[in-house]
């Protein structure tokens, strides 16, 4: 069918000559008995059936649903249309690589493919409908987003949101996609997967009430309450967490990052990139790469498979610099990625949320445990996964290659002390630490054993504390050991 038409300016005589084509055309595939016919127009997106002269008023007045790409409702099939040479939406491609995928030998897969096209083609349509005809820079969805965002930014109320929305409709012309309420655009966002597990946590950051505990009222640990307590009447507010734990899960995010051919491919650039002249420009080029690769060689076999590294701090949300509050936010960087992709801020990974208003310190591996669950499954067992670059499915595995943080958050992560006699997670128990009683607190003078055994410097002894050192670097200890140390230590 020909859609030259559509180039036009929808007031212009060639766009009614198009539009009476098209309605012409269609009443004929639909034989010329049949008086109603789908209507593609911008509002009606294939939704409604009129009378096909109503149909082409729709389309001259309202105009062509631009998303509405290939005409499977008015005549064009997948046989007789190449659906290659069509700009299909990008929201489209990613679903559909990722909701078909099956295995061969299933007898309803073709039952359930066609199904499911066509919940996915209405879903993104839904999304990808211009705010208005003609509109370039909005789809409905894009423009959703957008308001939600400047709704946190500033923190509107829902009510105030409400009336922004009402009066921005009315700004518009009436055939306008911007949703009517903020129930209507949660409500659209959410059918693309973009929410995220609530977990109820104690109040003094004992224990999650997930999996065992999910049904109990109160901490088996110290016995506060689940729920929150009203200051005014000292009464509990059952039904409202006292402390709530956002977990957004990755195995998704991963199945749809490797839905997406180009990004599947990218995910792989590591293996074909390694510097070849000695200087490191990627974490593939670094000892911990190499020492994963030499340990677990099935692991390293497989490209696809991901290195994670983890980072976590905490801050403010209420652009207060005080530390009245403290959210830490604990987010997964892959490094499977190009340099110039796996630091940018759509590679990052916000996997917890973890609330205020004070810091979890030690007991943030109370926070951990769901991330942790789910990257001892990857590395365990590891989770089927759809490669839209190769066409086939494949078991993905993934390991934690490190953690990026500051020395306190360093010692909440890992469990050893940050300050003290020992804080130094290298020396360890050789840590020379020396109290200082006039300054209550104390001073770390051990660096010159880092030294060669020759070094002037270890001679010199006015510079430093007052005596020459003899002693040698100390032995950095193997994971099992500090393990076990730390594992005896925490029961």
């Amino acid at each position: 069918m020909e859609k030259e038409w559509l180039q036009f300016d929808r007031f212009k005589d060639e766009y009614r000559v198009g539009a009476r084509m098209f309605v012409d055309k269609a009443r004929a595939d639909y034989g010329n008995s049949e008086d109603e016919i789908i209507c593609p127009c911008i509002k009606c997106r294939n939704s409604e059936h009129h009378h096909f002269e109503i149909v082409y008023e729709h389309l001259v007045t309202r105009g062509m649903d631009p998303t509405y790409k290939i005409w499977i409702c008015h005549g064009e099939t997948g046989s007789e249309s190449n659906h290659e040479d069509l700009e299909i939406p990008e929201t489209y491609k990613l679903f559909k690589d990722l909701c078909f995928q099956h295995d061969e030998d299933d007898e309803d897969v073709d039952d359930t493919i066609e199904t499911r096209e066509a919940e996915i083609l209405n879903l993104v349509r839904e999304a990808e409908t211009p705010l208005i005809f003609g509109c370039t820079n909005y789809t409905k969805m894009s423009a959703s987003v957008a308001l939600l965002k400047m709704k946190a930014r500033h923190y509107l109320t829902d009510i105030a949101f409400d009336d922004i929305l009402r009066t921005s409709r009315s700004f518009l012309p009436e055939d306008n996609t911007l949703p009517e309420s903020l129930y209507s655009m949660k409500k659209l966002v959410k059918a693309f997967d973009l929410g995220y597990e609530k977990i109820h946590a104690c109040v003094n950051d004992c224990c999650l009430f997930r999996k065992d505990l999910q049904h109990l009222e109160n901490c088996p640990k110290c016995g506060a309450s689940r729920w929150k307590l009203n200051e005014s009447s000292s009464k509990i507010q059952k039904g409202i967490p006292a402390k709530v734990l956002r977990y957004f899960p990755i195995i998704p995010r991963l199945r749809r990052m490797f839905a997406i051919t180009e990004t599947a491919e990218q995910l792989r650039w590591h293996s074909n990139n390694k510097s070849q002249d000695g200087k490191m420009r990627h974490p593939v080029d670094v000892l911990a790469w190499e020492t994963i690769n030499r340990r677990w060689p099935s692991f390293a076999s497989d490209p696809r498979n991901i290195r994670f590294g983890l980072a976590t701090d905490g801050f403010n949300p209420f652009h207060d610099l005080r530390s009245t509050y403290s959210c830490w936010p604990v987010i997964l960087t892959i490094y499977n990625l190009p340099p110039w992709l796996c630091m940018s801020k759509e590679s990052l990974m916000l996997t917890l949320l973890i609330p205020g208003p004070k810091q979890p310190g030690n007991d943030i591996n109370v926070y951990l445990a769901p991330l942790v669950d789910d990257l001892k499954k990857l590395w365990n067992q590891g989770v089927e996964v759809y490669d839209a670059f190769s066409q086939v499915t494949f078991n993905l595995r993934a390991i934690l290659m490190w953690t990026v943080n500051d020395f306190p958050a360093y010692g909440n992560l890992s469990g050893w002390p940050y300050k003290g006699k020992v804080a130094c997670p290298v020396c360890r128990e050789e840590t020379c630490a020396e109290w200082l009683t006039n300054s209550r607190k104390f001073s770390y003078m051990g660096h010159r054993r880092f030294l060669p055994s020759d070094h002037p410097l270890r001679e010199e002894p006015s510079m430093f504390n007052g005596h020459p050192e003899h002693g040698s670097r100390p032995k950095i200890s193997k994971g099992e050991q500090i393990f076990e140390e730390t594992s005896i230590s925490n029961v």
